[in-house]
């Protein structure tokens, strides 16, 4: 019997590994992920780069987010960014119903340096909304800057509602600005019958003492 030979097998095409791009997901866009977790990292991600459009993107994502672990990075991301966009893009939380998100808003712009947090805040103290003045006066009295005494002083010489001219007396008193003295003497002798003011304006006058 003769020898058959054999056919030569097909070649094959070479199995090719997938390519590797190096291409690392989009933050701004797994800001909007499904899941939390990926949410999470990606608002941790853009407080770290400095991406064009991050402060707006993760302001909507504050928005709406329900997942507490989600917000309290987003918050840190807008903080580390630190730049007047992110600080205004802090400022309408300060009027929501949630007073957590409110109060850590508030935080977020204390974390941020005077320069950049002031401007964001001054012009709320204009605002016909009470306790956003006090938000501000809260939030103006825990910078570092060297006016921060004249715009308590400020407060206490001219607003109207008794409770922001209180929170302005604490925040003066926290932040030891003896300089604005004469300003407790005008709000005492705005609200004379006022009992809280009296004590808070004792009060404000013994911390300075004691310094």
């Amino acid at each position: 019997m003769g020898l058959v030979k054999k056919k030569a097998a097909p070649e094959l095409a070479p199995v090719l590994a997938p390519a590797a791009t190096g291409a690392r997901p989009d933050p701004l866009a797994s800001l909007e992920d499904a899941d939390a977790a990926v949410r999470r990292d990606a608002a941790h991600a853009l407080g770290h780069a400095a991406l064009p459009g991050a402060e707006a993107a993760l302001a909507r994502r504050l928005q709406t987010e329900g997942d507490a672990g989600v917000r309290e990075a987003i918050l840190t991301a807008l903080a580390r960014i630190a730049t007047p966009d992110a600080a205004a893009a802090l400022v309408p939380f300060l009027d929501r119903e949630d007073a957590a998100l409110r109060n850590a808003a508030l935080e977020s712009l204390q974390q941020m340096p005077a320069e950049v947090a002031a401007p964001a805040l001054l012009p709320l103290l204009d605002h016909a909304d009470a306790d956003l003045r006090i938000f501000a006066v809260q939030g103006l009295g825990s910078l570092v800057h060297p006016s921060r005494a004249d715009w308590l002083a400020r407060v206490m010489e001219r607003d109207a509602d008794v409770n922001v001219c209180l929170a302005a007396v604490e925040a003066l008193a926290e932040a030891g600005s003896p300089e604005a003295l004469s300003s407790l003497e005008t709000l005492a002798r705005r609200f004379p019958g006022d009992a809280f003011v009296a004590f808070a304006v004792d009060a404000a006058r013994s911390s300075f003492q004691g310094r």
